[in-house]
């Protein structure tokens, strides 16, 4: 019996429930008090009603001030059988200078939903008096009435531990050899000033205007998120923030400087009185410097063999389809020469292959891998040739293919030579080879044409015109010289 009157209580309640009348769904932007002093926050509320707040894209920035930690609030009621519910998220902003601020218009997404609100503006005036009502006063000594005058807050200078680096991995590099430059900005774990980076993206395209090398390669190891690295300066521990890597290779021996650079950081200045609830910290800003720095690029050494070579540390790998060295002739097989290591991949040229009759090597297709990591750029670039034996023969496939390099760890030319040797078997087809070859029609109707002598003109009529038209300019070219030297003769 009982667990029918609990079963009817819970439908009945169900029903009753089913019965109330739901108010209507809302979704909101509201903005707070827009003229404030420079010790109050401005504020903006996005306020949903009679739904559940599920996500929303987040807050604006606002120039001129600093985004605070959000608050929520919600709120249901029920009246008269009306259920109301509203979530409030009410995100801060404390102003960093006394001014008149634009808000831009600017939408929210909320539950996929797009929500648009007008701009407005903000202004910033100087610090204003509070009167509070403190109930503690007594118990702390304070004056027994209710209200008092709070003074504006005092806020004081905190010692930094940081400083702005422009960093190169070598001071001296070969024409073509690789040096890795970054930008990063340190900080000591020692520091007690609150930093933060201010406008990075723009600062950071006006540094590397004034650092970037002009008469380099570039290789961008593109930094997706600035995070911490821990490192070790002396008997100091920082932490590494690197905004930017690359690495370069200089098109000739003229030297490299790196002017001095300039990074604005915010530095937050701290109240001299801090309290549980008002403004702790007061945002101010500074600049740091880099140092300049120099590359010296040496020219490579003089190489009888080659006017130009690669530079790098490379080695080779190779293989072949087929799997015996035993070869017939007019029966190919594909030959793949990998150069592979540290150094500009993108400037690896093509191999060298002599002229022989006794392979025919087609041109090849190209396979180019780069990566960038721990400051280094390294890959492979990889040659495929398709191989056609044509003359019998025992032959070492060194003899024919190559590839010369300036090793910059030995600081020497070095050549990458092929160590397959193949035995090859049949009849001789270089003639054949040639043989092969289609000229087109245009050879094929050579013996059937007359390979003598003859006049391109054979009309008479022809003739006659175009040593008439000859007589006819010999004699005007006369007539104008002597017209010339009557009339120089009269103005004399």
């Amino acid at each position: 019996m009982k667990r029918i009157l609990n079963s009817m209580g819970v439908m009945l309640g169900i029903l009753l429930f089913s019965h109330l009348n739901v108010q209507a769904q809302k979704i909101s932007i509201e903005y707070g008090k827009t003229e404030i002093g420079e010790n109050e926050n401005f504020q903006i509320t996005l306020k949903i009603t009679n739904d559940r707040l599920k996500e929303y894209s987040g807050f604006p920035d606002i120039e001129g001030f600093r985004k605070g930690r959000p608050s929520s609030s919600s709120e249901t009621r029920v009246i008269n059988g009306k259920v109301s519910t509203s979530q409030s998220i009410i995100q801060y902003y404390s102003p960093s200078k006394q001014g008149t601020f634009k808000v831009p218009s600017f939408s929210i997404k909320v539950n996929g939903k797009d929500i648009s609100t007008s701009g407005t503006t903000i202004k910033v005036g100087p610090p204003v008096e509070r009167q509070v009502q403190d109930p503690f006063a007594a118990f702390w000594g304070g004056n027994s009435g209710y209200r008092q005058n709070r003074q504006p807050q005092e806020f004081i200078e905190v010692k930094d531990d940081a400083f702005f680096a422009i960093n190169t991995d070598k001071r001296k590099v070969f024409k073509g050899e690789g040096f890795t430059m970054d930008v990063s900005f340190y900080v000591a774990t020692s520091n007690r000033a609150d930093l933060e980076f201010y406008q990075l993206p723009e600062q950071l395209n006006k540094i590397l205007k004034d650092i970037k090398p002009a008469n380099c390669w570039e290789e961008n190891h593109t930094i997706e998120t600035i995070n911490a690295e821990y490192v070790k300066i002396g008997d100091k521990h920082y932490r590494q923030f690197k905004i930017y890597e690359s690495t370069f290779y200089p098109f000739n021996d003229q030297d490299i400087d790196i002017p001095k650079a300039g990074l604005k950081m915010v530095k937050f200045k701290e109240a001299k009185q801090k309290s549980f609830f008002g403004m702790n910290k007061k945002e101010d800003f500074k600049m740091y410097y880099s140092s300049p720095k120099k590359i010296e690029v040496l020219d490579l050494p003089e190489n009888p063999t080659f006017v130009d070579v690669n530079v790098g540390n490379y080695r080779l790998e190779e293989n072949y389809t087929g799997g015996t060295t035993n070869l017939e002739t007019g029966k190919g097989f594909t030959y793949r020469f990998t150069i592979k290591g540290e150094g500009n991949i993108n400037a690896i040229s093509e191999p060298r292959v002599k002229e022989t009759e006794a392979f025919l090597f087609y041109p090849p297709a190209v396979v180019q891998n780069v990566n960038r990591a721990n400051g280094k750029v390294y890959g492979s670039k990889v040659y495929e040739y398709y191989v056609e034996p044509l003359e019998p023969g025992e032959y070492k496939l060194k003899d024919f293919i190559s590839w010369q390099f300036f090793n910059t760890r030995t600081k020497q030319y070095e050549t990458l030579t092929s160590d397959f040797e193949f035995k090859v078997t049949g009849e001789s087809l270089k003639n054949q080879e040639i043989s092969n070859r289609d000229f087109g029609d245009f050879y094929d109707r050579i013996d059937d044409e007359n390979n003598s002598l003859s006049a391109t003109v054979d009309s008479p009529w022809i003739r006659i015109i175009i040593n008439g038209s000859i007589l006819l300019l010999f004699g005007g070219t006369i007539f104008l010289v002597f017209k010339q030297v009557r009339v120089d003769k009269f103005k004399k």
